[in-house]
């Protein structure tokens, strides 16, 4: 499991930073669950051979607030090498919409496994006959929590389970129910490049899926930001910490009095060193405490900065740092792609010393920005650290802030894609986020 762990002389509250994030990825359900009468699936035709489809009927959705927890494991019967787990979705993932759900059924003799079961909230779904066992689900608009279930069936009369639940997903991108927020840096590209901060509405066209939309609310974007700092200190980092270190303490030197920022480190294990504050004195001494030592799990960094700042209304970005592909996440990618996207959170990634050859790293660190609204840096060596964090701090400085009340009022859960550019005749670089997930939000 993924652990926050708290070296010497770290903040106290990483232990309690720690323990939430161990309770967030622990729980991967029960196996072995004794075999029992199943319940009837309705009658429906077959869309492939072995395989009978039944209808989603959903429950109602648990109280505001509450979440849903792991079934207590049953006497089991169990047999060597006869296992089943849920690949697809995770533990504590979100789903909107129709999406998919894999199992994985490992067995001595394949053909000896008789079906899969699918159970979305207690309710049988589907029933698979073969290799590779999947279907899908309709998981609607709105955001809640779900138990999954898969069943495992063997010839010989035992079966195994596996159990994930999703989690509700708060959404942070919405002052009202059908409201969007981008944030938004536009650059001129009439003379030698720079800040087009004297834009009106409309100087700009913006587009959800193709339609044109409307601007609301457009302006220069002087409220605070909430930061997270993220310094990758494995082993390679090792002959860089000192300027590292003076690089990222200039770049909290230009945070407005209002500004708040967390620090975190990583080598193998992540380290919260500094939780929210507006004290400066105290986030140069995070990141001046930081030591280079061990392996590089940079996924599970960004999880850790997502849980602290998803919930945090407003502006939120996170500067990272790195020299090196990830090696020790428990997190993939994808999840954190997902994670992303969901979270309303602009990212820097700094690529320490890399080249056209890192070409995974590069693309990793390519693509957050991308979908996030950020910039993506790729200095050659350290003496060039200061000037990229300074360029950041100028970006925080020159965003615009704008909204938009879309024009599908369907809300599907599915993602949408917004498109923001210069109008006609405005020669104009312009970056925000790739897109939003078109759920319905409460107002606030």
């Amino acid at each position: 499991m993924m652990r926050i762990a708290a070296r010497p002389c770290r903040a106290p509250l990483t232990r309690a930073f720690a323990l939430s994030l161990l309770l967030a990825w622990t729980g991967t359900g029960s196996r072995g669950q004794e075999p029992g009468p199943s319940p009837a699936p309705s009658p429906a035709p077959p869309t492939a051979p072995g395989v009978a489809p039944l209808p989603a009927a959903p429950e109602a959705a648990p109280a505001e607030g509450t979440e849903k927890t792991l079934p207590k494991p049953p006497q089991v019967r169990t047999r060597k090498g006869f296992s089943i787990r849920i690949t697809n979705p995770a533990h504590n993932d979100f789903r909107f919409g129709r999406s998919e759900i894999d199992a994985e059924v490992t067995a001595a003799d394949p053909a000896l496994v008789d079906k899969v079961e699918f159970f979305v909230d207690d309710r049988l779904v589907f029933i698979d006959t073969e290799a590779p066992y999947k279907c899908f689900f309709d998981f609607g608009a709105e955001p809640r929590s779900w138990v999954i279930r898969a069943t495992a069936y063997h010839k010989e009369g035992v079966t195994v389970s596996d159990t994930v639940i999703l989690k509700r997903v708060v959404l942070n991108y919405a002052v009202e129910v059908n409201r969007v927020i981008l944030y938004a840096t536009a650059y001129s590209r009439e003379g030698e490049r720079h800040y087009a901060l004297d834009l009106k509405k409309d100087d700009l066209v913006l587009e959800e899926d193709g339609a044109r939309q409307k601007i609301i609310d457009f302006y220069v974007e002087k409220r605070p930001v909430d930061l997270a700092v993220i310094l990758d200190s494995s082993g390679s980092m090792q002959p860089a910490m000192d300027k590292v270190h003076n690089a990222a303490s200039r770049f909290v030197d230009t945070l407005g009095s209002e500004d708040k920022a967390l620090v975190i480190d990583f080598d193998e294990k992540v380290y919260l060193l500094q939780d929210l504050t507006d004290d400066k004195n105290l986030l140069r001494k995070a990141i001046i405490s930081t030591n280079a030592l061990g392996g590089t799990a940079l996924y599970d960094a960004l999880y850790a900065s997502f849980r602290k700042l998803r919930a945090i209304e407003g502006r939120k970005a996170i500067i990272l740092l790195t020299d090196g592909d990830d090696t020790a996440s428990k997190f993939s990618f994808k999840r954190i792609l997902d994670e992303a996207k969901i979270s309303d959170i602009i990212i820097f990634p700094i690529g320490m010393g890399t080249t056209l050859l890192d070409v995974d790293l590069r693309h990793v660190l390519k693509t957050l920005a991308e979908e996030t609204g950020g910039r993506a840096y790729f200095p050659s060596k350290v003496e060039e650290l200061e000037g990229v964090y300074r360029q950041i701090a100028e970006e925080l400085k020159s965003q615009y802030y704008i909204t938009y009340e879309p024009t599908n009022t369907v809300w599907d859960g599915r993602w949408r894609k917004i498109k923001l550019e210069g109008a006609s005749g405005r020669n104009l670089d312009i970056r925000t986020r790739s897109g939003y997930y078109a759920v319905k939000k409460t107002a606030k």
